[in-house]
């Protein structure tokens, strides 16, 4: 594989710092290239995300209205770190599994999933996902005043299905849904033997 040179970066200022949004304009020299004047970058802590699993085998999803894109949505918990949960996002991800749900988990029943970036191109975004196992209904949502959530347990086969059927259509949730899959046994890497 080629190694790439990084780009230069020239010069920057903030256009955007609130504490939900932040972002920068850099100039930046391309190796062997132009210079480009204003090139923008999204700031964030990043966000996490939980595949929640009843001890039944059924996934908890959340149903919500997602005014980005003017419509709803099925996906699972997930939200943004906050700035005191950058060090352990595993905070993050029992905080949100429980305001979005009222489900919690067992420290010992939740587990990394993946690390993985969004839209590198143009944003600092992280993302973790967990798996978290043997999940339990202990209280109530403490969803935000904007968000209302209809929560709601499927099979692992109907998740699929509204996954094949583009109702589960949030890109980086369905590569959470089929390495959850296929961590619980429920997919086979064939790929991978012998």
């Amino acid at each position: 594989m080629t190694e790439h040179q990084s780009w230069k970066v020239l010069s920057q200022r903030q256009v955007i710092d609130t504490p939900y949004l932040r972002i920068r304009s850099e100039q930046v020299a391309v190796p062997n290239g132009p210079i480009l004047d204003e090139y923008f970058i999204i700031e964030n802590f990043g966000w996490v995300g939980v595949v929640p699993v009843t001890n039944d085998g059924r996934f908890l999803l959340n149903r919500q209205y997602k005014h980005g894109i003017g419509l709803e949505v099925i996906e699972f918990p997930a939200g943004g770190i906050d700035p005191h949960e950058t060090e352990d996002p595993i905070q993050a991800a029992h905080r949100e599994l429980m305001e979005e749900s009222g489900y919690s988990v067992a420290l010992d029943k939740i587990e990394l999933l993946a690390h993985m970036y969004a839209n590198p191109t143009g944003a600092r975004t992280r993302i973790w996902w967990y798996l978290a196992r043997d999940i339990q209904q202990t209280g109530q949502q403490k969803v935000d005043p904007v968000e209302v959530i209809e929560n709601m347990l499927v099979t692992p086969q109907e998740l699929l299905q509204l996954i094949h059927t583009g109702q589960f259509a949030v890109q980086g949730q369905i590569a959470a849904a089929y390495m959850a899959l296929e961590k619980l046994g429920y997919l086979k890497p064939t790929f991978l033997e012998g």
